[in-house]
């Protein structure tokens, strides 16, 4: 039996700074995660996440949290 998908957001590391960041509805990075786009869904989190890793010229190590 599957378990239910836990809400979560996107977070990584900003490249230069090295600060831990959360993705937004807009596509930005905030060090807040009062800021940071829920994801409801397994599939919403999982193509965010896509969207978030070819970033990389502004983050590393994004992952669903």
């Amino acid at each position: 039996m599957s378990r239910p998908f836990t809400p979560k957001v996107i977070t990584a590391n900003a490249l230069l700074e090295g600060d831990v960041v959360y993705l937004t509805l807009d596509d930005s990075w905030t060090r807040d995660i009062h800021e940071a786009e829920l994801m409801e869904t397994e599939a919403h989190g999982d193509l965010r996440l896509l969207e978030a890793q070819s970033q990389a010229d502004v983050i590393v190590g994004a992952y669903l949290a």
